[in-house]
């Protein structure tokens, strides 16, 4: 179930008074009881959420758990590697974990993706 909504003008609340653009998201990585978000232009967020929390909020604006330490924006991806580890490269030089156990869901979402 996608709901493909506009993420240009939307915001998602972190945590407190912290809100961000999720179009301005690459990806967020769990550590321990922690996430960081990871923003265009090299900015980064520290949130005291699970990323299994944070999941719930941005699964709707086209992010895919691609492992259980990392979260993707779709809409950032340019690329995947498969055969010497599973690495999905995120625009701003960025790769990230891919599992194999989500490998086929990814690769089905990434090649359903609209494309700019």
């Amino acid at each position: 179930m996608k709901l493909n909504l506009p993420i240009h003008t939307s915001s998602i609340r972190l945590a407190g008074k912290k809100k961000v653009n999720p179009a301005e998201v690459l990806f967020l990585k769990a550590d321990i009881n922690y996430t960081e978000v990871f923003l265009q232009g090299g900015e980064t967020l520290i949130v005291s959420k699970t990323l299994k929390e944070l999941e719930k909020r941005f699964v709707p604006f086209n992010f895919f758990r691609t492992h259980k330490s990392f979260m993707v924006n779709l809409n950032h991806v340019i690329g995947y590697q498969i055969h010497e580890g599973l690495l999905v490269k995120l625009q701003e030089q960025y790769n990230v974990n891919l599992s194999r156990r989500r490998k086929e869901d990814f690769l089905k979402s990434f090649h359903d993706f609209p494309k700019k």
